[in-house]
């Protein structure tokens, strides 16, 4: 896959990842948390909305990346692959230390995906 369309994937499911978590955190709880205790809806939509900056963030990175030449733009899709591995290592260790009962399936399928067009388009 060339560099150019693979971090414009990259950074546009980021990008919309993170508009969402910032326009709406309190909906992206609803749905990804069952019963959120009331007292705990404003700061995990604070929190929800501090992982869409990042989120977008990394969208803003990759989409301004995609013209870089080959070597470096592949650099920059190394450098996402391993993080979005580590944002999955982060969401599987909270399960094992007892955090929650449920993996977050869809967002580490998602990074998982974002993963395997990263390091393929880079290695390949």
């Amino acid at each position: 896959m060339d560099t150019n369309l693979a971090l414009t994937i990259i950074g546009s499911v980021m990008t919309v990842i993170g508009v969402v978590f910032i326009a709406i955190p309190k909906v992206v709880n609803e749905k990804t948390m069952n019963d959120l205790p009331s007292e705990a809806v404003n700061i995990s939509a604070l929190f929800r909305a501090a992982n869409g900056g990042l989120g977008l963030a990394l969208g803003m990175v990759a989409i301004y990346a995609r013209n870089l030449p080959t070597e470096y733009a592949e650099t920059v899709l190394l450098s996402l692959g391993t993080g979005f591995i580590l944002v999955n290592m982060a969401l599987l260790s909270g399960k094992i230390r007892g955090f929650g009962d449920e993996l977050p399936v869809p967002p580490m399928a998602i990074f998982l995906i974002l993963t395997i067009i990263a390091y393929y388009t880079a290695l390949g």
